[in-house]
């Protein structure tokens, strides 16, 4: 549906593979090949990556996507630029706007009878503290279907499950991960909090690495809200919001990477009049991978501990048999 300001994941993504050359010479702007670059004549600085899908201008400080070369070169806001990508017309009846999407029962996948798999794999493999793992465990909000995947469940406010994604956890070879048919993204996975808090994480495995983190640091009284967006679309963000109304402050704690970063702007320029908006950025790529990064580097401190056992300062004596 294209009403108001509420555009799909799917919607955002085709707006931002608009390629940005072919859009550019649709403005009438002369354009000059620079190597891997298109410089835009008249526009000093202004670069458009031969990929079609970024930009920069460096004399502005500025670039991005398509969004965001919209948003700069026509001044118009981000909603109003994926109309434009989108190449609907705002002034048309909303009916005329409207998607019409086929929708499904929505069933959660087949459980196993056993959760090896799935308690493996979380915590030997990505880190995560037992605890944490058991205790989404004991919330019904993850589990270990028929293949040996991990489900992550979101509910709605009848404890109804609405959501759910689907993680292989095979170590060797390509992994899937995915959405269950028919899955509605306005209830996220997460963790319902006692304070004005809310952060916010692209994935499951993320959110319980932050609460893992969070646990090692030894941060006793943490009670904030926690929501991963399967993704970087804000339909849940807004839904938990309105049945939350005692949040103030959203902590985005999305990944470190260009996709994520642009999200982060897009989300804070969306909700920076009624919510105070701050960013904790991962280290490395995510938070899972600040927790492996930061499990290796313990457990090479406990090996150097050892060093003195193995120092051998003392001339050895012949051993007698």
């Amino acid at each position: 549906m294209y009403k108001g300001k509420s555009f799909s994941e799917e919607e955002i993504c085709r707006a931002n593979n608009v390629n940005i050359i072919a859009y550019a010479e649709s403005l009438g702007l002369e354009l000059k090949k620079m190597g891997r670059s298109f410089k835009v004549k008249n526009h000093g600085g202004l670069y458009i990556d031969s990929s079609g899908y970024k930009w920069n201008w460096f004399s502005q400080n500025k670039g991005g996507g398509p969004i965001q070369f919209v948003m700069t070169m026509e001044g118009k806001n981000w909603v109003d630029a994926i109309y434009t990508l989108l190449g609907i017309d705002k002034s048309s009846p909303i009916q005329v706007r409207q998607k019409i999407e086929e929708k499904g029962e929505f069933l959660l996948p087949e459980k196993n009878d056993t959760f090896k798999h799935m308690i493996a794999y979380l915590i030997k493999t990505r880190g995560i503290d037992k605890e944490v793992v058991y205790d989404f465990i004991n919330r019904n909000m993850v589990y270990e279907n028929k293949y040996g995947s991990c489900v992550f469940v979101g509910y709605d406010e009848n404890k109804t499950a609405k959501y759910a994604s689907v993680r292989s956890t095979n170590t060797t070879g390509d992994s899937y991960r995915g959405d269950v048919k028919y899955s509605d993204k306005t209830f996220p996975f997460c963790y319902e909090g006692a304070s004005n808090t809310l952060c916010v994480f692209e994935s499951p495995i993320d959110l319980m690495s932050y609460l893992t983190l969070i646990k090692y640091h030894e941060v006793h009284e943490f009670r904030h809200h926690m929501i991963s967006l399967g993704g970087v679309a804000d339909k849940a963000l807004e839904h938990y919001l309105k049945v939350h109304s005692e949040v103030e402050r959203i902590v985005l704690c999305l990944d470190n990477d260009e996709p994520s970063q642009l999200a982060c702007e897009r989300i804070s320029e969306r909700f920076s009049k009624e919510y105070k908006m701050l960013r904790h950025s991962p280290v490395g790529k995510d938070f899972n991978e600040d927790l492996l990064s930061m499990n290796q580097e313990y457990k090479l401190a406990k090996a150097l501990e050892q060093r003195e056992v193995y120092r051998i300062d003392t001339e050895v004596k012949e051993m007698e048999f």
